[in-house]
């Protein structure tokens, strides 16, 4: 298979569709393509949906492989939910109608009928599609209605938390079993991510031990997820439905959980880290992905603190350590 784009090209040349829709397709897949690229450092030239993932042994080195999946696309997906109901609909067609090429072609599997991500169920009036990032006031406002509104609280306080203090994919948390865990040195290790490298996640100080005494409480084995529901990993769906009711309820406008690795940025640079610093935690290969995370505005907030942000965090911190 060659190169995406290169594949793209050939797709739109030689398909039968209208101009329009020839027009159409190679906007959504062009935007598809750069989403890949951000995701996994690459240039858009050398993106290969054949070499998506790679596996590493202890040592770091390359064991082989893997081709872009369907959790990926779902993650796609979810990563553009402000876009228009209809802008949705319109780049699962060219997905699959693209992948329906490649099937023909190489017989690459068609991801999008193995799609979980259903855009019937995130069909919302226009007003709340506005892509919006949760500031650090809002983050407070938002746990405080997790705690007061979720049913499994320290689960979902747990996922959320790891989330906004360490801004991981849902999907490297969602992953993360009791063995990926380093209690001592409060690092969590993933040995195959988007940029098709291992990575270390960076636990915030004292995180260590939260999360060694929420697996005693609930007796995880080390071959359990982290973050699971009756020892069953969680469908992302899940977890992004359970983060627009918290944010609902807090009166905030609607987002997706991949805002939070935004936040998280934003954050950091108000806090004084050095991009390169966040570039890491990230997990980015290219600073300008970075810099597209860390919200234009953010100086204005920098050193600002605020007496009810004090009162929430110190409630959050008490029910985190019970």
């Amino acid at each position: 298979m060659k190169n995406l784009k290169e594949e793209i090209e050939l797709f739109i040349k030689h398909s039968s569709y209208s101009s329009l829709y020839k027009k159409n397709f190679q906007k959504r897949l062009c935007e598809f393509l750069i989403y890949l690229s951000n995701e996994t450092g690459e240039n858009v030239e050398e993106v290969n949906l054949e070499k998506v993932y790679e596996t590493v042994n202890s040592s770091g080195k390359t064991l082989f492989y893997s081709r872009l999946d369907s959790v990926l696309i779902d993650q796609y997906f979810q990563a553009n939910l402000h876009k228009s109901y209809n802008g949705l609909h319109q780049s699962r067609r060219a997905l699959q109608s693209f992948f329906f090429y490649l099937n023909r072609k190489y017989d690459f599997p068609i991801l999008t009928d193995d799609m979980c991500f259903m855009i019937d169920d995130h069909k919302r009036p226009h007003q709340e599609k506005s892509k919006y990032v949760p500031t650090r006031h809002d983050l407070l406002k938002f746990l405080q209605s997790l705690i007061g509104k979720s049913t499994n609280m320290e689960r979902d306080l747990l996922f959320f938390l790891l989330l906004i203090t360490t801004g991981s994919r849902s999907s490297e948390i969602l992953d993360t079993k009791v063995c990926d865990i380093d209690f001592v040195n409060e690092t969590i290790y993933r040995k195959q991510t988007k940029n098709k490298e291992s990575k270390y996640i960076i636990l915030r100080v004292g995180f260590g031990q939260i999360l060694q005494r929420y697996i005693d409480r609930y007796d995880l084995s080390k071959n359990d997820y982290l973050i699971n529901n009756n020892r069953q990993k969680i469908h992302l769906k899940e977890l992004q439905k359970a983060f627009e009711f918290f944010l609902a309820e807090a009166n905030l406008p609607f987002s997706t959980l991949h805002s939070l690795r935004h936040s998280f940025a934003t954050i950091m640079a108000e806090s004084g880290a050095e991009i390169l610093v966040i570039q890491q935690l990230l997990g980015h290969k290219k600073i300008q992905s970075t810099k597209t995370y860390i919200d234009q505005n953010y100086t204005r907030n920098i050193g600002m603190e605020l007496q009810v942000n004090k009162e929430v965090y110190k409630h959050i911190k008490n029910r985190v350590k019970t």
